[in-house]
């Protein structure tokens, strides 16, 4: 059985996988999921966090593992994972981008191309927050979520996104990072980041495997059970 480390997106906490993690521990797995600091109970004040506080945290319970972990990225998680996989590469086994984000050496989330489409949001200026916009959220995030109940919890939940991950490049090399093993679970209803750019992402850095969901950006909730099967498969592969 495998180990997975599960890292949520922005505006999130580890609460994005209450669905998954139980499914996924019920094939033998060991499963992990963290807040981000800054993100879901973890109170670290928002001027005071930066992609680097990130990656410390995920790479800090990576190494209390006994083995080599499939780490999982859901949308920004996918720039947290990325720069965790330069550090520590010899203890992965798995890259696994959830419509995440791809970036390449010297990106930064923040660098989106003109034109893209994403979540819209407000900038707190006196504490360094992106803050969505309440009317946007399940058109952006579950527009194909059918529970209604389970939408409104999400949404519930969702705090402020510190600023400073977005600002800060990634810094990875063919060494390191780009031996690793990539899987990529793109899917088709994303109104946060569409289809196409998830597919112009896994295209300029080639991914070993492509899976395609037909859900929106938060298949946990909308296709938990989906989702749940091709993660466990990958532990066989």
């Amino acid at each position: 059985m495998s180990t997975y480390v599960l890292v949520h997106g922005a505006w999130q906490g580890e609460w994005a996988w209450e669905l998954v993690k139980p499914e996924l521990e019920s094939f033998g797995h060991k499963v992990v999921t963290l807040d981000l600091p800054g993100s879901g109970k973890d109170m670290t004040p928002s001027k005071d966090v930066t992609l680097d506080l990130y990656v410390d945290k995920v790479v800090d319970v990576i190494n209390q593992q006994n083995e080599k972990v499939i780490l999982v990225g859901h949308s920004m998680g996918g720039i947290v994972i990325t720069q965790t996989a330069e550090y520590v590469p010899d203890k992965i086994d798995k890259l696994v981008y959830l419509c995440a984000a791809l970036p390449k050496n010297g990106e930064s989330l923040g660098g989106k191309p003109a034109g893209e489409k994403g979540p819209e949001f407000s900038v707190n200026e006196n504490n360094m927050t992106a803050e969505l916009l309440p009317e946007l959220i399940e058109e952006t995030f579950f527009n194909a979520t059918e529970d209604d109940e389970i939408k409104q919890a999400a949404i519930k939940q969702m705090r402020p996104q510190p600023l400073g991950p977005f600002q800060q490049e990634i810094k990875i090399t063919d060494d390191k990072f780009g031996n690793l093993n990539r899987i990529y679970i793109e899917t088709t209803l994303d109104n946060a980041i569409t289809i196409d750019f998830q597919r112009k992402m896994n295209t300029e850095t080639p991914c070993n495997k492509i899976i395609t969901m037909v859900a929106d950006h938060a298949p946990f909730w909308s296709k938990p059970k989906d989702l749940v099967k091709h993660l466990n498969l990958l532990s066989l592969s």
